[in-house]
């Protein structure tokens, strides 16, 4: 379309008033009302002075914009004509813009489409269930633009694809029982930082968790130790009670074949070997007689070699009894067994 020009011819008006004389006629009238002091009885005259004041304003303003009006009626004309004009320009640039942006759209189809193939191309060494998060992540629409190179798009997904598998062979690198965790806080997305506070997260856990179950078994152990002792105790004990009860001497019968009460002296009188009936013998009681008890002992006329009595010795924690025992060596063995048996203490003299 050949250059069309504009042309106007303006004779630049020249408006002429008398603000110099106003200016003047102000100055010196208004500074009287500059230093008038009113009082309460002259409010009335001061307000009479302010609504002259203020309508010599308007009369002032009103003038200015009758001269404003009449100055502009000549740019009202042409504005109104040139907008047409714009009107008219309008029609073929709108027409002409459709155009232009049915071709950038299609541009830019095409251009996406071969950043996709070359995206799907690389996006294959991804696992699969972060390719369309790590899409997201990385595209820039700018790659669209008519601007930019295949050279920068195709930089831009390499990079960006090669910086998620190195914070995913960082993840794996920990070696973390807790891989699956990272990964998966990772796959939302795509923050190592965020993986690695997991990991930290449930290793502190897991510490938490074996510390408890550690004084758990510590526990368990003290307890189980401390039943085996007292197992162990009671069988010892149990032992030595059997043991004890094997130690005791039987209880030895009389000539007359009697059963001496175990536990205790026999009571009455104990019956006389026949081989040593010819052998006196006194009775001395037991246990002070409190049982009924007697002892036989050979008497002093009877066997001579036995003619002196044992002394009486004071024993500090009971008291002592002097008995003399007659019997085969068999019986005698059994007797002192059992004095043994009991607790007691015994001296031959």
């Amino acid at each position: 379309m050949n250059e069309i020009s504009v042309v106007v011819n303006q004779e630049p008006g020249k408006i002429s008033w008398n603000f110099a004389e106003i200016k003047k006629r102000l100055e010196e009238e208004l500074t009287v009302y500059q230093n008038t002091a009113y009082t309460d009885d002259t409010i009335k005259t001061a307000k009479g002075d302010v609504a002259d004041l203020r309508k010599l304003a308007k009369a002032i303003e009103d003038r200015r914009k009758e001269v404003k009006e009449k100055c502009l009626e000549p740019y009202a004309l042409i504005e109104t004509q040139a907008k047409e004009l714009t009107d008219l320009i309008e029609k073929p640039i709108q027409a002409i813009n459709d155009q232009v942006k049915d071709y950038e759209k299609r541009r830019k189809e095409k251009a996406r489409a071969e950043i996709n193939a070359y995206w799907t191309q690389k996006a294959a060494e991804l696992p699969e269930d972060i390719r369309e998060k790590a899409k997201k992540a990385i595209y820039d629409e700018r790659w669209e633009n008519a601007t930019a190179t295949k050279k920068s798009w195709r930089e831009g997904i390499e990079n960006g694809i090669q910086k998620i598998l190195d914070e995913i062979g960082t993840i794996k690198s920990f070696a973390s029982e807790f891989e699956e965790d990272m990964l998966t806080v990772y796959k939302v997305d795509l923050s190592l930082q965020k993986a690695i506070q997991k990991m930290n997260e449930l290793n502190a856990q897991k510490e938490r968790i074996l510390e408890q179950e550690r004084k758990r078994r510590e526990a368990e152990e003290a307890e189980k130790k401390r039943q085996e002792e007292e197992r162990q105790r009671r069988e010892e004990l149990a032992r030595q009670k059997a043991q004890e009860e094997q130690q005791r001497p039987e209880v030895p019968k009389n000539p007359g074949g009697q059963s001496f009460p175990r536990g205790g002296i026999p009571t009455g009188k104990i019956p006389q070997p026949q081989a040593e009936a010819k052998m006196g013998y006194t009775e001395t009681p037991v246990n002070g007689g409190l049982s009924g008890g007697f002892v036989p002992h050979p008497d002093k006329s009877a066997n001579m070699a036995h003619n002196q009595e044992p002394e009486t010795k004071a024993y500090p924690n009971g008291k002592m009894r002097t008995v003399r025992i007659m019997g085969t060596e068999e019986q005698i063995t059994k007797i002192l067994n059992y004095i043994r048996f009991t607790g007691a203490t015994y001296e031959e003299v």
